[in-house]
């Protein structure tokens, strides 16, 4: 048989050895596309989905409806429901969390190949109250300035636990790294070498590249040793004694007798960690989280006349959007509309009237 026959219900310009290609087994190949599917929304969009569709399955069990397929007008209870659960807890619901519980039930539908409106009449209404009635002011974590930064610094000791502390506070702010983004990074990604004047990182993941692109973080040395983040790092590998070979995480976790384990640190361990040291250096509790690292380092650089281009750049911010706010924080004394000492410094008392 020559290589242009074909074999029946084959279109005749597919070869014979084309058509009868080895495949991989379907099990195998359905669990690499489910595997590709979940790759493409972030992990703590996963567990936030998660949880959601979970509270929604709990609430259908308790009213007697279907979760798949939702009915609309359940949903829109469900959401109500949201409002009141968050007013006796004394807390404000926030629209975008409404939101991200109606985006997870859309998405259980689409994995079900299941059709859901999300624009649906009485969705967009119930939606539209949600933000009218809590859609104020979103307080985000405050952030923590260089003063702050130093307080910091002050506590902490010689240990482990505090030396480990001291590079994720330091290299956080001085990075404008997320949570998420200090505990993905390997040594590997550090070079030591690479700029005299301090410490280039390699950041091979966001939250904003998804698609993995990467890009490199300067890390400046600081005049202060006390404070400087390149010093906390080095530190920080002498102490645990790190392997800089492979896939070695940067930080672990440290048990209570002190010792260095070997699983990966959690991104909920760093907030709990800038929590910790925020009331250990006597600082009022204004909310601070691991985003008060990032949000210091973007209020600090706009406070200081950096340019927008050069702080995304460092941030891996995608747009002006969330700089704004920053922005409107930092200039809110600096460019004050009566700031007027200036003016009014060689302003004599007017002589009495005889």
């Amino acid at each position: 048989m020559s290589e242009e026959s074909t074999q029946p219900g084959l279109p005749a310009v597919i070869k014979v050895r084309e058509a009868i290609l080895p495949s991989a087994p379907r099990q195998a190949v359905e669990d690499a596309a489910d595997a590709l599917a979940k790759q493409s929304v972030a992990e703590n969009t996963t567990r936030s989905y998660k949880s959601d569709w979970e509270s929604w399955e709990a609430f259908c069990s308790a009213h007697g409806f279907a979760p798949l397929p939702a009915d609309p007008e359940q949903v829109r209870l469900y959401l109500t429901q949201l409002t009141q659960f968050a007013g006796r807890k004394g807390r404000k619901l926030r629209p975008r969390t409404a939101q991200r519980h109606l985006a997870a039930i859309a998405a259980a539908h689409r994995a079900q190949d299941i059709g859901f409106d999300t624009r649906h009449p009485v969705l967009c209404r119930t939606m539209a109250g949600i933000r009218r009635a809590f859609g104020g002011r979103q307080e985000g974590a405050p952030a923590l300035r260089y003063d702050d930064i130093a307080a910091i610094c002050k506590t902490f000791g010689l240990d482990v636990r505090s030396v480990r502390n001291k590079a994720i506070i330091l290299l956080g702010f001085s990075g404008g790294f997320r949570r998420s983004e200090l505990v993905a990074l390997n040594v590997e990604d550090l070079d030591f070498d690479k700029h005299k004047d301090g410490l280039a990182v390699v950041l091979k993941r966001s939250k904003t590249d998804q698609d993995g692109k990467g890009r490199m973080v300067a890390i400046v040395k600081g005049a202060n040793p006390l404070t400087c983040p390149v010093a906390a790092v080095k530190a920080w590998l002498r102490a645990a004694k790190i392997d800089d070979a492979g896939e070695s995480a940067l930080f672990y976790p440290v048990n209570r007798w002190g010792a260095v384990e070997l699983n990966r640190l959690s991104d909920k361990s760093v907030d709990d960690i800038v929590k910790a040291v925020c009331r250990a250096a006597g600082l009022k509790d204004k909310g601070y989280s691991a985003h008060s690292l990032r949000a210091g380092h973007v209020t600090e650089a706009l406070a200081g006349g950096a340019d927008r281009s050069a702080v995304k750049r460092q941030t891996g911010h995608a747009s002006d959007a969330m700089l704004d706010r920053y922005a409107r924080e930092a200039d809110l004394f600096i460019n004050n509309s009566l700031r007027v000492e200036s003016h009014l410094a060689d302003v004599k008392p007017m002589a009495k009237v005889k």
